[in-house]
């Protein structure tokens, strides 16, 4: 294939659509996109042209980011998050799927990925992603998806169809919040927020966060948080929470399948952690 194919009417054609697919997030219309140029030019032409498209989807993502902050301010694991198909010529079996974790001295990056993707490939990713995140957002605005307020767990589990599981310990002073936010996120996933707080400190909180994390085949989803990673935390049942620092609170966090659940906690001590963390039975997330 000859490379003077970006001066083609086509080439220019599938990349105003591409631009416009990113534009509007629209992940269906992209691997559309993707998919004809991939028969047009194979590799090695769609590897280098994946990390052009990383590093813009990526930049989509981060424009609403702000803008969610100014919604849900001490969610915790609030990250800017984004999709992409790595080398599209490629087929790999339904059945992989890979997690890599980076710590770095201000954030965490998460790469999950059910593409035969290798730990190097995954370090560039997770290299851009960061570089892109430290980087001043970009001018201009995007529609953002406002978060749905519900007044009880049974609405949000009828309404949503997730599954919601608490604590079974609360510290005496808290108190459930009336509002469950559920904030709508990529590829019909959904972030459910829900806030306790105490009835004789001012700014001692909990939050129970629970993200769902579907995502299509061929697709590496990477996600940035402002989570330092302090250590580890492994309850008397066995299931391993990672303990993070973002501002002032403490975030643990671990992931069942298609779930991540988070405990963040302002202002609590170690104990009532442990003792938190150790009541939530994850075992309905278990399939």
């Amino acid at each position: 294939m000859k490379e003077n194919l970006k001066k083609t009417p086509e080439f220019q054609s599938i990349n105003s659509k591409l631009d416009e697919a990113i534009d509007q997030m629209d992940m269906s219309e992209i691997e559309r996109q993707l998919e004809k140029l991939s028969e047009k030019k194979p590799l090695p032409y769609a590897i280098e042209d994946s990390k052009i498209f990383a590093k813009r989807i990526v930049k989509q993502n981060k424009k609403g980011l702000v803008s969610m902050r100014k919604n849900i301010k001490k969610s915790g694991i609030i990250a800017a998050c984004l999709m992409l198909t790595i080398g599209v010529t490629a087929v790999y079996g339904t059945d992989l799927f890979k997690n890599f974790k980076f710590y770095n001295q201000k954030t965490t990056v998460e790469i999950r990925s059910n593409q035969n993707i290798s730990e190097e490939e995954a370090k560039r990713l997770a290299k851009e992603a960061q570089e892109d995140y430290d980087s001043p957002p970009e001018q201009g605005t995007t529609e953002e998806d406002k978060p749905r307020t519900f007044s009880s767990i049974k609405e949000v589990e009828e309404r949503i169809g997730i599954k919601i599981i608490l604590p079974s310990y609360i510290p005496e002073d808290f108190q459930m919040k009336r509002d469950i936010l559920v904030q709508n996120s990529f590829n019909n996933n959904h972030n459910i927020y829900i806030k306790y707080t105490s009835k004789a400190k001012k700014n001692r909180s909990l939050y129970v966060s629970i993200s769902t994390q579907e995502q299509p085949e061929d697709s590496t989803v990477v996600t940035v948080t402002d989570g330092v990673h302090k250590g580890e935390y492994k309850t008397p049942n066995g299931t391993k929470y990672a303990i993070l620092k973002e501002d002032e609170g403490i975030i643990a966090t671990t992931d069942i399948n298609n779930v991540s659940y988070n405990l963040i906690f302002t202002e609590v001590n170690e104990e009532e952690m442990h003792s938190v963390i150790n009541s939530a039975d994850l075992s309905g997330y278990i399939k």
